[in-house]
């Protein structure tokens, strides 16, 4: 149970994490599950707005100021909380020293016998075993009993399960899970120091009768359980049972298959770039044909500002010709001309592309083509920043953005270019930021702001 809970608090960090490759869920699934091939959204917004000559794209949504706010307003709350448990674990670790500190000490073995008053009940931290020779009046055997327990926990390293719950404890403040983790992290601590301690027979009839004894409220450290608090009714009752029978152990075998559904339905899939929309065998066609792929029908859906014809004239590929991944990608986002670049040169920054490929007949595939336009924006305020030696209006006269045109990727390119030709400014660092701003439920456009930031050699 100590290794499962531990290990449970360590997966629910390293799950979340591990990102699974595209290739291999598709390789996964196959068409099992699904009667054509899965559809990849490929081109994210503003994505063939960021090439190597303009660097990083600021993109906010036209509720930037709202999300940005709740964001901001989350992250102070989270980042209190976490402060708070910090300072708690730390004071409680200084409690611990200031104990250390004022109270006499001596030696045994490896370990550290440290004599507190009688108002702390017993318990150990790290190699400290803190105990009181007159605390509930106990006798030497009882004395030594109670020392052997709390050598259990120094040997088998209890307070470092302590501490790693309460590093956690530190990120995930805000879950009461892991309040009850780490009190039943630290039952378990006892039963095992319990068992091991108790003996058989009368002697764990006696075992059981001193830990009825010490039960009391005096008080303990939320680093330690000690013989305290209402953990220890439970403890009296686990000192009679048995050990569980290994058929009943093998219940936790099922937590393997859970666990892996678990990580194939809820973890992150990492897609690759380019295109990797499937094409089944079962459908008739697969990679081991011999011969090259030929371009079925091109459908364009939900294009309104540029029609299929010319669509397909910007695209260049038509019915018939050889189908290339590596081409058809490159028309649709990477070139110059691309699809994209058209459309973000006539304002519409949000453009998104959809599309997917359908098996047509023995060689041939058609290729389904989803244009979300989104809203098309005007360029509203043009500024600087960073600029210490050369004026605004200087800038302002090399860069091709100018305040009321439609958007536009070259213009922007061009501007980025044109300072990069000014010898004073460093190349590799020039930013444009755009800053999108509400749109105007009257307006027929939206606005957006650009930043150029630039530094100077």
């Amino acid at each position: 149970m100590r290794t499962y809970l531990l290990t449970s608090l360590t997966l629910c960090i390293i799950l979340p994490l591990i990102k699974l490759p595209d290739d291999w869920f598709n390789s996964l699934l196959d068409n099992f599950f699904f009667e054509k091939p899965l559809s990849l959204t490929i081109l994210k917004p503003l994505m063939a707005l960021t090439p190597k000559t303009i660097g990083s794209v600021k993109q906010v949504s036209s509720h930037s100021g709202i999300w940005t706010f709740l964001i901001f307003f989350l992250s102070a709350i989270y980042c209190i909380g976490a402060f708070y448990k910090s300072i708690t674990l730390f004071r409680n670790l200084l409690k611990i020293r200031e104990i250390i500190r004022k109270n006499p000490k001596h030696r045994e073995g490896k370990y550290w016998i440290v004599n507190t008053d009688n108002e702390i009940a017993a318990f150990s931290f790290l190699n400290f075993i803190f105990i009181n020779r007159d605390f509930s009046n106990l006798t030497n055997v009882e004395f030594q009993r109670i020392k052997n327990h709390e050598y259990i926990h120094a040997k088998q390293g209890h307070t470092f399960d302590i501490l790693f719950i309460e590093l956690i404890g530190i990120l995930f403040w805000f879950s009461p899970l892991v309040g009850y983790a780490k009190n039943k992290i630290q039952e378990i601590h006892e039963y095992i120091a319990d068992e091991k301690t108790a003996g058989h027979d009368e002697m764990k009839r006696l075992y059981a009768q001193l830990l009825f004894n010490l039960a009391s409220e005096a008080k303990v450290f939320c680093l330690s359980t000690g013989f305290s608090g209402k953990q220890i009714n439970n403890r009296i009752v686990m000192v009679s049972k048995i050990r569980s029978l290994p058929r009943y152990k093998l219940i936790f075998s099922l937590l393997i298959p859970v666990a892996a559904f678990l990580l194939l339905s809820f973890s992150y899939l990492n897609k690759t770039t380019g295109i990797s929309a499937p094409i089944r065998r079962n459908s008739g066609i697969n990679s081991s044909l011999k011969t090259p792929l030929k371009i079925g029908k091109i459908n364009w859906i939900n294009n309104t500002v540029i029609n299929s014809d010319e669509l397909n004239k910007i695209l260049g590929l038509k019915t018939g010709d050889e189908y290339s991944k590596e081409k058809f990608n490159n028309r649709l986002y990477n070139d110059i001309d691309a699809v994209s670049n058209i459309y973000l040169d006539k304002g519409y920054m949000f453009l998104n592309i959809e599309f997917a490929e359908n098996p047509a007949s023995e060689g041939a595939v058609d290729l389904t083509i989803t244009i979300h336009e989104g809203i098309r924006y005007k360029i509203g305020k043009v500024s600087i920043k960073g600029n210490l030696q050369v004026s605004s209006d200087e800038i302002f006269n090399k860069i091709s953005v100018k305040q009321g045109d439609w958007f536009s990727k070259t213009k922007i390119v061009e501007s980025v270019r044109a300072l990069s030709r000014m010898v004073i400014f460093n190349p590799e660092t020039i930013k444009p930021d755009l800053i999108p701003l509400p749109k105007d439920p009257n307006s027929e456009f939206a606005v957006v702001n650009i930043e150029f930031e630039v530094t100077e050699k």
